[in-house]
């Protein structure tokens, strides 16, 4: 299909994903939107140097009444955490504004776009969204999820047994943050149970921990993280241009009472078609219960609280 793909936000992580997706050629048409046109002008001109060697027929710069000619919409914008340290909650109240403020400027699109929120923190930013569009079909509207945080997993996991990340079958679930779940009940390796691996429990653990942390690592080397989320969203869009059904981790809940965070999910061209729960051991399952439990509390924070407007989109 001709697919047209909008994206907000033409910072760092939007402009890499502009990229991957004409680099992989799924687009005919790409859709930039920033407040700051300068920097969206730039962005747009620079892509456009990369139409000659892509099926990609056009990069245009636009507003927001354009985005609803889009099959796919990525909402990148807002603020990004600076390090461990930066205060969380501050994080979420200037991002809650900015993609509130965002979904309104959505509210005409066509109830067959697929939206799929960047944003951190990606789990309360989803929600967010939902309810700021409470009319759009909710298995259109999901977040990236926990699915960087599974990449990454299973490329630390297959250093550590010197196998292809392709060849780990393993699932992070729960928070896209620091309360993640490593679901190892679950884990193989080529098909046979991580059990069999004979990995020691500390080992495990220096997984978890280097899986956790490569996000402050890379944030303190260079400032931000792009390259392997902007790869994660063009996976994304493949597996719903060509209808996959493809299973991946990414943050959802058809229960408009229940957070939306990362369970293995159906994707395809109608959106998250299923989602499924892991049989976890009961760790695992006090530990998801224990994220559901906090991501609510965080909602119910600043759902209570009043807007605090007039943030800029970045």
């Amino acid at each position: 299909m001709a697919c047209t793909i909008g994206i907000i936000g033409a910072g760092r992580v939007g402009s890499t994903i502009a990229y991957g997706l004409l680099e992989n050629n799924l687009a005919a048409r790409i859709l930039l939107v920033d407040l700051n046109k300068e920097q969206c002008h730039g962005e747009e001109l620079d892509l456009s140097d990369a139409l000659a060697f892509s099926r990609t027929s056009s990069v245009k710069q636009v507003c927001f009444k354009d985005l609803e000619t889009a099959n796919i919409i990525i909402i990148a914008a807002g603020k990004a955490q600076s390090s461990a340290q930066e205060n969380r909650n501050e994080l979420i109240k200037t991002n809650q504004a900015i993609i509130s403020d965002i979904c309104h400027n959505l509210s005409n699109i066509p109830k067959s776009t697929i939206i799929i929120l960047v944003t951190n923190p990606v789990d309360i930013i989803t929600r967010v969204a939902m309810e700021a569009l409470p009319n759009h079909p909710r298995n259109h509207i999901f977040g990236s999820g926990t699915w960087l945080d599974t990449q990454r997993l299973r490329r630390i996991l297959g250093n550590t047994v010197n196998v292809a990340p392709e060849s780990i079958q393993a699932f992070i679930i729960g928070e896209h943050g620091d309360n993640q779940i490593f679901a190892w009940q679950n884990a193989t390796i080529g098909g046979i149970p991580l059990a069999a691996w004979n990995i020691e429990k500390n080992s495990l653990a220096l997984i978890e921990e280097k899986t956790r942390s490569t996000v402050y690592e890379i944030i303190a080397s260079k400032q931000a993280t792009y390259f392997g989320i902007a790869s994660c969203i063009v996976d994304i869009c493949s597996a719903i241009i060509f209808d996959e059904h493809r299973i991946l981790p990414l943050s959802w809940s058809q229960n408009p009472d229940e957070p939306p965070f990362s369970l293995p999910s159906i994707i395809g061209k109608d959106g998250i078609i299923k989602q499924y729960n892991l049989p976890l051991s009961e760790p695992e399952v006090n530990r998801l219960e224990e994220s559901r439990k906090q991501l609510n509390a965080t909602w119910f924070s600043i759902s209570h609280k009043e807007d605090t407007g007039g943030i800029t989109l970045r």
